[in-house]
């Protein structure tokens, strides 16, 4: 079972870590994905259930837009404040060459010349955008960069998807950690320096919870429990929302898909789910554009 922990060090350093084993592996079903497809996918969306969770309300969102002009292509990444979450990546079977010290190479797939945005909704007038060149194409620093610049937030982001020689997903997890403004530079050295001694963080949390694996790495540190939820894979796609979809096309090309005389079929390439619409229907879409305009 996944589980997401929300914690704070010493009074003054905020944390989230999560085992995201189930979910990766959810997304990897769904999607096919070649072992370093499913790295990249993986590490997107343990970072985006990660950032979910940050915002206020449960029914807010965030997108995660990820661009390196790698072969991995386009990564999309879409979680709520309530704990789901659900991606897509352009390419799901990219096989390149692992690095020389055997992991995946998830930022040659990536690439590292192109952005990463981040969009979220929080519920006002206008969504929040910052965007931030790719520095590794690994995500984890490229993440590390975005809360830095975007929203002058230094934080240290740990992100690890462990995938068996089968192609199964073994573990996946992540750790975010940000200063607090009251945190001294003793806490933020003795923090570097516990961090520097983590190699493998799912390896960590196979036997570990991710609060356990936490309290082991700042073993002697004051750590306190926030909040813990279970994350999970969930794609809220549905007849309707495709419906608006098919109505945002616009008269001129609804006229012309209801000309071919044949039903049209919308796949959703977060889930695979697949929507077929007759001729018929199109005409009744048809009709509500007209309305609409």
């Amino acid at each position: 079972m996944d589980k997401l922990t929300r914690l704070i060090l010493e009074d003054s350093v905020m944390v989230t870590a999560c085992d995201t084993t189930e979910l990766v592996a959810c997304a990897r079903d769904l999607h096919n994905t070649y072992p370093t497809s499913t790295a990249v996918l993986g590490r997107a969306l343990t970072a985006g259930v990660m950032m979910g969770c940050r915002l206020k309300e449960k029914e807010q969102r965030l997108t995660i837009n990820i661009n390196g002009n790698g072969p991995a292509g386009t990564v999309i990444v879409t979680a709520g404040g309530d704990g789901t979450v659900k991606g897509c990546i352009g390419e799901p079977h990219v096989d390149i060459p692992a690095k020389a010290d055997g992991q995946l190479d998830v930022g040659g797939a990536v690439g590292r010349d192109g952005m990463l945005t981040v969009i979220r909704d929080e519920g006002m007038k206008e969504p929040y955008i910052g965007r931030t060149k790719l520095v590794t194409g690994e995500i984890g620093e490229d993440l590390a960069a975005y809360f830095l610049y975007s929203e002058q937030q230094p934080s240290i982001v740990y992100l690890s998807v462990w995938v068996d020689i089968d192609t199964t997903v073994l573990k996946a997890g992540g750790l975010i950690i940000s200063p607090l403004p009251n945190a001294s530079e003793e806490t933020i050295s003795a923090i570097e320096g516990r961090l520097a001694q983590i190699e493998n963080y799912a390896l960590m949390i196979m036997n570990l919870t991710p609060e356990k694996a936490v309290e082991k790495i700042f073993k002697g540190m004051k750590t306190e429990a926030l909040s813990t939820i279970e994350p999970k894979y969930l794609c809220d796609c549905s007849e309707e929302r495709l419906e608006q979809v098919v109505i945002s096309l616009g008269e001129d090309q609804l006229r012309e898909l209801i000309s071919e005389g044949k039903d049209e079929e919308i796949v959703c390439r977060f889930c695979g789910k697949k929507y077929v619409f007759t001729t018929e229907r199109l005409k009744e879409l048809l009709r509500k554009a007209t309305v609409h305009d």
